[in-house]
């Protein structure tokens, strides 16, 4: 849950795609009410995953430091 981290109304789509270089999708698309909730595909390469968790922690950590 990132809603601790972006205000309600923030596109986590276009957020994590421009500040992190990643493609998640928003929790809504798949549940309703599901704000603040990403999905992320982990069916890839260990290494890969584990680069796009490390731009998805940096990019959380930059919205955190900015509010």
């Amino acid at each position: 849950d990132l809603g601790s981290y972006f205000p309600p109304d923030t596109d986590l789509t276009r957020y994590f795609a421009e500040t992190a270089g990643v493609l998640i999708e928003g929790g809504n698309l798949f549940i309703a009410d599901a704000d603040g909730y990403i999905r992320i595909n982990v069916a890839c390469p260990r290494a890969t995953l584990v680069d796009g968790l490390s731009k998805i922690i940096d990019a959380v950590a930059v919205a955190s430091a900015s509010s």
